[in-house]
């Protein structure tokens, strides 16, 4: 009975890895250096699930790591970066020139 639970378990995990974590190919093939590449996108995605979750932002989780990507040398402060300013509309003053 046991067995079949962690069977059941192992399934749910390995697939909820292939689902939501992002591995083109691993570092190595050896034990050692699968479980360092497993661990650390678990840990990766720990950690911007806890980012997106504590700045409330409205953007997606793909979202959240692609501007993570692309920023992740600046100096700017993440919650500008998760910031979604507002859209602009046809009704506010906005200055702008005169076409015709």
């Amino acid at each position: 009975m046991i067995s079949i639970a962690l069977c059941k378990a192992s399934h749910n995990f390995f697939k909820w890895i292939k689902g939501n974590l992002t591995i083109k190919s691993l570092w190595g093939y050896s034990e050692n250096a699968v479980k360092i590449h497993l661990w650390t996108a678990i840990i990766s995605y720990l950690l911007l699930a806890w980012v997106k979750a504590e700045l409330k932002s409205p953007l997606t989780f793909t979202e959240v790591s692609k501007v993570i990507e692309a920023s992740i040398l600046s100096k700017a402060d993440i919650r500008e970066l998760l910031d979604v300013p507002e859209p602009l509309t046809q009704n506010q003053n906005v200055n702008e020139l005169l076409l015709f």
